[in-house]
């Protein structure tokens, strides 16, 4: 039977969280998981997809939160994804202690994964670092290498993949998608899954962006730690 899963990205806005998040709730939803997302967004970045899954908005300055870990105790649901905004790490820290956390999650059968998209910005290295010091052993930890703002990661190569792989932790790919490839995606407010057979989108973007897609899954379903991680198994 396959686990409960927590999953908990951190990371500053034009990253890549929300791209990861919606392209992963395509492949929850065709394995039949019940989801649900946590966002601090405000701005409808998740509008396409609240026909799928819910879609709850918190304020994490606020302490919006406690409902979150009440949904631990929700048995309609098996995997539960926060967005989190990096910028407060400090407050993500404190909550997470403040809860504890990782007690709480092994209390309620659930596993904890955290989802790490990182570009060329080294403060994705340094939330990833955070991260890591904070939860140790205690979490899963998937890092999404997205190849849009980057063609290379020898920072995170260098200081940080081996101490991931010491851990336990894995990564992925997030191919590079031109800029106006989402704009329109957006414009469309569709699953990015819809997006490929829509007519309104010349045939040749239709194909890049199933492409797009198909990468990524692929490079998750190559990768056990990242099926099991992420809630696929």
């Amino acid at each position: 039977m396959s686990s409960k899963r927590m999953i908990i990205t951190v990371g500053d806005a034009r990253v890549g969280k929300s791209t990861v998040i919606k392209l992963l709730l395509e492949m929850l939803m065709l394995k039949g998981k019940r989801t649900k997302v946590y966002s601090q967004d405000t701005f409808g970045i998740f509008k396409a997809y609240e026909n799928l899954v819910p879609i709850e908005y918190f304020n994490l300055l606020n302490d919006e939160t406690d409902q979150i870990i009440d949904e631990l105790n929700n048995t309609r649901l098996d995997i539960i994804i926060i967005d989190m905004p990096g910028q407060y790490i400090e407050k993500i820290r404190q909550y997470i202690e403040s809860i504890s956390l990782f007690e709480v999650v092994v209390r309620f059968g659930w596993k904890l994964t955290f989802l790490q998209p990182i570009s060329h910005r080294n403060n994705c290295l340094n939330y990833l670092n955070q991260i890591i010091e904070i939860a140790s052993n205690n979490a899963n930890y998937v890092v999404v290498k997205n190849y849009h703002f980057s063609p290379e990661f020898r920072e995170y190569d260098e200081k940080i993949q081996k101490k991931l792989s010491i851990i336990g932790g894995t990564e992925i790919e997030l191919l590079s998608l031109h800029r106006n490839h989402y704009q329109m995606m957006d414009k469309l407010v569709k699953p990015y899954s819809e997006c490929c057979h829509d007519i309104s989108l010349i045939l040749f973007l239709r194909s890049f962006i199933y492409q797009w897609i198909k990468k990524f899954q692929i490079s998750v379903i190559k990768d056990n730690l990242a099926i099991s991680y992420l809630g696929l198994d």
